[in-house]
């Protein structure tokens, strides 16, 4: 072979040659969060559902330990994961105690291009108001569940699939009509009150017991760490080191920490706070801000 045909060849070949050598795309995720627990075989049917309809995704879990029944806490647990997740991660949410009912399924769109399959009994509250442009679809597409539907396990029967098909490469646009009416959760919200901070516990971090409340972090001034604050919780009072991490204070000892959310909270070093002091969520949390110290 001459060499200009050589080189000419060669030309023609190299689009196909890069383009052989390139990484083919990782397959896409699709992230489960229940509050199933795994005591049976429920979860491990919604895995089945997924893998059949979208064989290569990466499947993982958020957790199928939220709690049971609990609408807000899910919608808590559920609105950081998109900002970690890789865009286009499909999540599957089923934490509905009105399975079965008139209650709406739905998928939505996030700014991301991630998409959220869910029941509309308000689990999306908490993410949806920290997007600028999702979309909401309720899901009519009959294509897109199960045939034989169970009235009280649409884990399986309806999110499940949709999630797969979804992941699946099924367009978004199929789901059914976009709906602006979807639930919206009215969440207690902190309030500053004077010197007060006022909010409430809004979850035990299990298995640890620490104490989760609503009252941003930022708050408090910076000059107060190391300092030791007043802080009500439903009708017990404590006085706690306002720190940084667990191991500030001695094991056994209370402390008052901004987690990982970026909330104040109240744990024990090495110990199980609510427990020891019999705390729940919904309490009422104030916290006294002190007046900085005079830098004289």
């Amino acid at each position: 072979m001459e060499a200009p045909v050589r080189y000419a060849w060669s030309l023609l070949c190299l689009p196909l040659l890069v383009a052989c050598s390139s990484p083919p795309p990782p397959p896409p995720v699709v992230a489960l969060l229940t509050d199933f627990s795994e005591t049976d075989d429920a979860v491990g049917l919604m895995r089945g559902v997924v893998l059949s309809l979208a064989p290569t995704v990466q499947l993982v879990d958020l957790t199928h330990q939220a709690p049971r029944f609990d609408v807000a806490a899910a919608a808590r647990l559920l609105s950081d994961a998109p900002e970690v997740y890789p865009p286009g991660t499909v999540f599957v949410v089923v934490v509905d105690p009105g399975v079965g009912t008139a209650r709406r399924a739905v998928v939505a769109r996030l700014d991301n291009g991630s998409f959220v399959v869910a029941p509309d009994n308000g689990v999306l509250t908490v993410l949806l108001g920290r997007q600028r442009g999702a979309v909401v679809r309720e899901v009519t597409n009959r294509k897109l569940v199960r045939r034989d539907m169970s009235a009280t396990f649409h884990g399986r029967d309806v999110f499940a699939p949709v999630g797969g098909h979804l992941a699946a490469g099924t367009p978004f646009e199929d789901v059914g009509p976009v709906v602006e009416d979807w639930v919206k959760l009215e969440l207690p919200e902190a309030t500053q009150e004077d010197s007060q901070l006022v909010g409430e516990v809004v979850g035990i971090d299990r298995p640890f017991g620490n104490v989760w409340t609503n009252v941003p972090g930022d708050w408090l001034p910076r000059q107060l760490k190391d300092r030791e604050l007043v802080v009500q919780v439903g009708e017990l009072e404590f006085t706690l080191p306002l720190v940084a991490t667990f191991g500030d204070v001695p094991p056994g000892e209370p402390l008052l920490y901004v987690n990982s959310r970026g909330r104040l909270a109240l744990a024990l070093n090495r110990g199980d706070f609510a427990a020891t002091h019999e705390v729940t969520t919904g309490a009422e949390v104030r916290v006294t801000v002190p007046q900085p110290r005079d830098p004289k």
